[in-house]
């Protein structure tokens, strides 16, 4: 079977890339052409112990069509309990971040795996049209001994605006 090439417009392809459009990640920065988005999930690594290797995972969401994050955090929690294996929603609460700024935080339980039991914590936080989600997983015992330092670390996010 003979494949032909496509035909393409050349202007397709050489279209002019604007040097003021950048992409800023962690010490790089980068051409942005338009119509190209940032999907960016930003992941800390932290020890690993008993079994699972901590982490931090800072997703970001643009053009949110909420007012509050309470109803952010909703969409959240009804997409977790219809995608999770044995969701358990073990605690919901309102809070302030460090700085003050509004969040909502949430923590559940569930079952990845067949005798896997993993904790999560999430905190949602809404700033204009731009909703953030941090994630960090626990076992039982790293619950207590991780848990505070990684709660700190949590408390301590600030949207690019509010710094």
């Amino acid at each position: 079977m003979l494949f032909r090439k496509k035909e393409t417009n050349q202007d397709e392809n050489t279209q002019a890339i604007d040097p003021n459009r950048r992409y800023y990640g962690n010490n790089f920065s980068i051409s942005q052409p338009e119509g190209w988005n940032d999907n960016t999930i930003h992941t800390l690594y932290g020890p690993i112990d008993d079994g699972i290797q901590h982490n931090i995972i800072i997703s970001v969401e643009y053009g949110i069509n909420c007012d509050t994050v309470k109803k952010y955090a909703d969409i959240q929690i009804e997409s977790l309990g219809n995608s999770l294996k044995s969701f358990i929603l073990l605690k919901q609460d309102e809070i302030s971040l460090s700085n003050g700024f509004p969040a909502y935080k949430i923590v559940f339980r569930w079952y990845p795996a067949e005798n896997i039991r993993l904790y999560q914590e999430q905190i949602f936080v809404l700033s204009d049209k731009t909703a953030y989600k941090l994630t960090s997983s626990f076992t039982k015992k790293t619950r207590k001994t991780l848990g505070p330092q990684i709660e700190r670390i949590l408390m301590s996010f600030s949207p690019k605006n509010i710094q």
